[in-house]
């Protein structure tokens, strides 16, 4: 076994256990500081592409693949306060096994952002909190199980199904959307929503509320104690409005920031 191997053992040991280090050329430098690994909820976030370049400010760097056309994985968040960690390194040789199927559901909508630097992202923000439960161990596993959550939960098809479809001129009721919704996930999400030019909500986002088990739901206490003060922290957006209809916008490649204009 290599002495790097040793290294990351370490670093991992001291993850689970709860106390956090610093990565330094390698070497796991010793412990600064201490978190829980004690939380109980994490969202699944799906992102709508057709939408997501509205709510960036900076129009010149969004840029939707061809490739990309159904909802993506925006992210897979445990609900918890603090950092994490920043000793447990993720490397590109680590996915390239379910490389071909994140290029498709996790991808960058970013222009010049390589899809790893995404991921790299994500891991280090979120998936090290992830860790702590074993499932999600390592960079392969918490990633599989993003992969494995999207595809269980299959909006694309279940709007289609339902005749929700995205249009410029059609706009649906937020009570319709939860209806199509709610028999798959309970009420065990939330609607995300961005305002356009036009000032008409389009749909950007879907909060899908698990337990670290990756099962449906969250404690009404966590919700209250958490939910509500990082709700939106790591989004774009606000809660889709309840008094106003709600537009699906399709993906316009060209116009991905006024995809109905």
């Amino acid at each position: 076994m290599s002495y790097d191997k040793h290294i990351l053992w370490a670093c991992t040991a001291a993850l689970l256990t709860g106390w956090v280090l610093t990565y330094d050329n390698g070497l796991c430098s010793g412990a600064v500081t201490r978190h829980s690994c004690n939380w109980t909820c994490m969202h699944l976030t799906l992102q709508w592409p057709g939408s997501f370049c509205i709510g960036i400010n900076n129009k010149t760097i969004c840029k939707i693949p061809q490739t990309v056309q159904n909802w993506t994985i925006h992210g897979l968040w445990p609900v918890r306060t603090g950092h994490c960690c920043d000793c447990w390194p993720i490397y590109h040789s680590h996915l390239q096994e379910i490389e071909p199927e994140l290029t498709q559901l996790w991808p960058s909508l970013i222009k010049g952002k390589h899809f790893f630097y995404f991921w790299r992202d994500e891991w280090i923000k979120h998936g090290t909190c992830a860790g702590c439960e074993e499932s999600m161990g390592s960079p392969l596993l918490y990633f599989q199980v993003a992969v494995k959550l999207r595809k269980l939960f299959d909006i694309d098809n279940i709007l289609e199904s339902s005749g929700i479809k995205t249009s410029c001129d059609v706009s649906y009721k937020h009570d319709d959307i939860r209806g199509v919704l709610t028999p798959l996930l309970g009420q065990n999400y939330d609607l995300q929503c961005v305002t356009d030019s036009e000032g008409r909500e389009a749909w950007i986002q879907l909060k899908v509320h698990l337990f670290r088990n990756q099962t449906l739901g969250c404690p009404k206490q966590e919700q209250e104690q958490k939910f509500d003060r990082l709700s939106w922290f790591n989004s774009t957006g606000h809660p889709c409005p309840k008094n106003t209809t709600i537009f699906y916008v399709p993906i316009n490649y060209e116009n991905p920031h006024e995809p109905c204009n």
